[in-house]
């Protein structure tokens, strides 16, 4: 019985391991970092801007407005930035997204 309580607890686990991973993501992450506090840790806002809207686990996506649209022409370009203020916001940096 000990050997299958083992495996049982294991697989349970890697379970919940399995599942974190799913959701996890490298956010949230900045690479422009805006006002911190000084509670320890940290409470930053990003003032990263993206044209593809807000990561989806922000909950204040604002639109910054137009910009200049860099290497795909003429005309604006609509940004959004997360206006979220989240405790070690800017500890990590975002990974480069793929050039298209």
């Amino acid at each position: 019985m000990r050997p299958q309580l083992i495996l049982v607890g294991t697989l349970a686990v890697l379970a919940i391991l399995a599942a974190l991973g799913e959701g996890s993501s490298s956010w949230p992450c900045c690479n422009n970092c805006g006002a911190c506090n000084k509670k320890q840790p940290p409470e930053c806002q990003c003032n990263d801007v993206s044209v593809n809207g807000c990561h989806p686990e922000c909950m204040n996506c604002v639109k910054v407005g137009a910009g200049i649209r860099p290497g795909m022409g003429h005309g604006p370009v609509v940004t959004y930035r997360c206006d979220d203020v989240l405790t070690n916001f800017c500890q990590s940096s975002c990974p480069e997204a793929p050039a298209p």
